[in-house]
């Protein structure tokens, strides 16, 4: 059964899904055993792909699909283990429940590629806000922030061309830094 809240984050809200386990098993099991299940659900639920981590409590990156660009958000463990990494060990303990949230972070690694979009006012688009060369998305709840390029249309308006990212491994610290920099209202 998998129940799912907003929580405090690092730098603002994330969204936490609690796996109970019956009977308790081990983290390491559980991982083994769901992480294609874990998969499924979040991509069905937010729209996007999964790229796994090799290293909990990172379980992975999630590529959200916005306008035809990527928004970036950390899959990782949260509880009853989480960042920075505790001793190995505690992967072998069984456990009741496992909580796994899903925490908006900064774009991780270059642009792929950039999908243009031209409209008439930004605010077509949705809550977005546009920063230097960043965009800041509000997306279910959430403030995510992905690389944009911006300037006026010939025909009136504006046009954005969005970020599009491949799987790549991130350093969690560091893209909530980025992230919570780019949230701060002097950036």
């Amino acid at each position: 059964m998998t129940r799912k809240a907003y929580v405090q984050g690092l730098a603002q809200r994330r969204v936490k899904y609690r796996f109970d386990i019956d009977p308790p098993a081990p983290i390491r099991q559980w991982i083994s055993e769901n992480l294609e299940k874990v998969k499924l659900l979040l991509e069905g639920e937010w729209g996007g792909v999964f790229c796994p981590s090799a290293s909990p409590p990172a379980l992975g990156l999630l590529l959200i699909e916005w306008m035809g660009g990527h928004l970036a958000a950390d899959v990782s463990i949260c509880a009853p283990v989480s960042h920075p990494a505790p001793p190995r060990f505690v992967y072998d303990v069984p456990v009741r429940r496992i909580d796994i949230c899903v925490e908006p972070i900064a774009p991780v690694g270059r642009a792929v590629e950039y999908v243009k979009i031209c409209t008439p006012t930004v605010k077509m688009l949705g809550r977005i806000t546009l920063r230097r060369s960043f965009g800041v998305v509000k997306y279910r709840g959430l403030l995510f922030a992905t690389e944009v390029k911006y300037g006026a249309d010939q025909r009136g308006g504006i046009c954005l061309e969005i970020a599009r990212y491949s799987c790549t491994q991130h350093d969690a610290w560091d893209a909530v830094r980025k992230l919570k920099t780019i949230l701060s209202s002097r950036y």
